[in-house]
């Protein structure tokens, strides 16, 4: 090898090096940074926080199935939000279409945290609050993609670190966890691949719904026919717009969810009608388990459930 070949090597090789480590370093300084901590309280089933909406106190649902944050309109106009609706916007809940329109918050509080001009939906939110009162609003997925966001749904508590777009290598937590790759949609869900009773199905964590449901039209696919459907129990799931829908609890063999197999799983059977998945995992699934949900990084651990 000539002087010059030899020299174009070391570089080469040095530049290698000099890059490896640089990679192993970001890596390395991959930790998520803690913002802030809030209690959850469960109602009915469901999750909620408190926050602050313009500096006064409201209560919201943690709702990682709806795309947006949603302010109710009955707590828009006690807490003196003005609502525009020249240009409806369509949300969905459930099968249902429903129309809202857009505000801008001053300020979202939560913790210690305080986001300023904040962008929401309002419309008829209905589910019933606590003490009897509506429901002030829901956290949507668009709130949960600005963070890095740890769920301890097994001790009540949620924890939102800053956003980031790099992998951790761990959650900050030492239960066994399952790591789960998940994709994006355009719905900003984190959808992510099932097998249930052998058959690959689409599937995002919803923690606004109470019971993990999945599509009619998926069903019908995995073979179960419209007969065997209807000698299963009736029924009735709300959604966050009032209306009541119709299912079937169907008892499928096994649900596969990242390295973890369930058996003999009741989920139930609704026209979801849903563009980016075939099953919500609803809070019957999710209820006693710690959660980290990374929209940054793609990445879900998800915490093996607690006795």
């Amino acid at each position: 090898m000539t002087s010059w070949l030899r020299r174009v090597a070391v570089l080469f090789l040095a530049w290698v090096a000099s890059a490896a480590g640089t990679l192993e370093g970001a890596a390395g300084d991959c930790q998520p940074k803690r913002q802030t901590e809030l209690a959850i309280l469960f109602l009915r089933g469901l999750p909620f926080v408190n926050v602050t909406v313009n500096g006064r106190a409201a209560i919201f649902l943690l709702d990682t199935g709806a795309e947006r944050t949603i302010l109710a309109a009955s707590a828009a106009q006690r807490l003196g939000v003005a609502a525009h609706y020249e240009y409806p916007r369509r949300m969905r809940s459930l099968d249902t279409a429903l129309f809202s329109g857009d505000a801008r918050l001053r300020s979202l509080g939560l913790g210690s945290i305080g986001l300023a001009d904040y962008s929401v939906l309002v419309g008829a939110v209905s589910l019933p609050g606590p003490d009897g009162r509506p429901l002030d609003g829901l956290l949507g997925a668009d709130f949960f993609s600005s963070f890095d966001v740890d769920l301890d749904l097994a001790r009540g508590r949620m924890i939102l670190y800053e956003r980031s777009g790099c992998a951790i290598a761990a959650p900050p937590w030492r239960a066994p966890y399952t790591v789960i790759a998940a994709n994006r949609s355009l719905h900003d869900h984190l959808s992510f691949p099932v097998s249930l009773d052998g058959r690959k199905l689409a599937a995002f964590i919803d923690t606004g719904a109470e019971l993990s449901t999945i599509d009619a039209t998926a069903v019908r696919a995995l073979g179960v026919s419209g007969a065997a459907l209807d000698q299963d129990p009736v029924a009735n799931l709300q959604g966050a717009g009032a209306e009541v829908v119709r299912s079937r609890a169907h008892r499928f063999a096994r649900l596969q969810v990242g390295g973890e197999t369930l058996q003999d799983r009741v989920i139930f059977v609704a026209n979801l009608q849903l563009q980016d998945a075939d099953l919500v995992l609803g809070i019957d699934f999710l209820r006693l388990r710690r959660l980290w949900l990374s929209y940054g990084a793609h990445q879900i651990f998800l915490g093996r459930p607690t006795t």
